[in-house]
């Protein structure tokens, strides 16, 4: 898979995980077994029961196609030398792609292509359930920004509320980078967004409830009651990783994440991690499993979710299927 984890989602059964070599690896979660099951892999997307994959091919063509089902056929399309960026659920028989140029969206004989007003970059896709998508990028200490893509006429627009000061205001695109984005199953033309940033000795972490007529705070990481060796000054816990669950979502930090389960937060820790199959791995916690994704700067492995999700210290978090159905 390369030196880093990008993406990955559980079931009972199997995980499947995306590299930075864009392959799909596939561990059968009884005895470790690996198997390729895709390559050329640009995103990796659950949306129900699928599993969908989107891959670059030759000439121009890209492909779509389900990993948990063999006779399903892989879904081609034209997309030229336009940079692919993500999957995002349309609620139909297949997803819809996003290009740095252009949105597709599934109709019943091809595909309806609509023009973007503007270039969009690689970041965090999701749909709002109604006719918009969300992109969310990360700049790291550079910030970032969410944008809305009204997919009905192309515009793109920032989102963000101004605030007192340089780094005030939600969503600022010069101090909140989107570590994690998807959409409320119970709201229609809502998203869940995740902010996260640690640099020079300070950090936060933030989640915001977007709709159409505004933006609501959710979530403010607490400041830590002891003293912690990455920290300058007393600062927020960094976010690094947001996933979503059945009833809520998890969010990481450093050696502890946030659980959300109907409005209410509370923090725990870790639990060790071990070696399995040659990845740093977590027991099932919550819904998610733990897995440490890439080294990152100071020496630590940073963790993903993955539902069951893939983040912790530059890593991954991976949600298991039961905790979204």
């Amino acid at each position: 898979m390369g030196r880093a984890i990008f993406e990955g989602y559980a079931d009972h059964a199997s995980l499947w995980l995306l590299g930075e070599t864009g392959k799909v690896v596939r561990f059968d979660r009884t005895d470790g077994t690996r198997t390729i099951v895709a390559e050329s892999v640009l995103d990796l997307m659950p949306d129900g029961t699928r599993l969908w994959v989107l891959r670059s091919g030759a000439g121009g063509e890209g492909e779509i196609r389900d990993l948990r089902s063999e006779q399903s056929e892989p879904v081609r399309f034209y997309v030229g030398e336009t940079p692919m960026i993500r999957l995002f659920a349309t609620g139909q028989d297949s997803p819809g792609v996003l290009t740095s140029t252009i949105a597709y969206r599934p109709a019943e004989r091809d595909w309806v292509r609509k023009e973007l007003a503007a270039t969009l970059t690689a970041g965090e896709v999701a749909s709002d359930g109604l006719t918009a998508l969300y992109v969310g990028l990360n700049r790291g200490e550079f910030g970032g920004d969410l944008r809305r893509v009204d997919l009905d006429t192309g515009t793109i627009s920032i989102v963000s509320a101004q605030g007192d000061g340089l780094c005030g205001g939600a969503l600022n695109p010069a101090y909140q980078p989107v570590i994690g984005l998807f959409p409320v199953p119970d709201r229609p033309g809502c998203v869940i967004v995740g902010t996260g940033l640690s640099h020079l000795g300070s950090s936060m972490g933030r989640i915001y409830r977007v709709c159409r007529d505004g933006i609501c705070s959710e979530f403010n990481t607490p400041t830590p009651t002891l003293p912690d060796r990455w920290l300058l000054m007393p600062s927020p816990w960094p976010l690094d990783d947001l996933v979503p669950i059945r009833d809520g979502w998890v969010a990481t930090s450093r050696g502890r994440f946030f659980r959300s389960r109907d409005g209410r937060v509370e923090e725990r820790a870790f639990k060790p991690l071990h070696d399995w199959s040659g990845l740093r791995i977590s027991h099932e916690q919550d819904g998610v499993l733990f897995v440490v994704g890439s080294c990152c700067w100071g020496g630590a492995g940073q963790a993903h979710s993955i539902p069951c999700p893939t983040h912790p210290s530059l890593g991954l978090t991976i949600p298991s299927e039961r905790a979204l159905l």
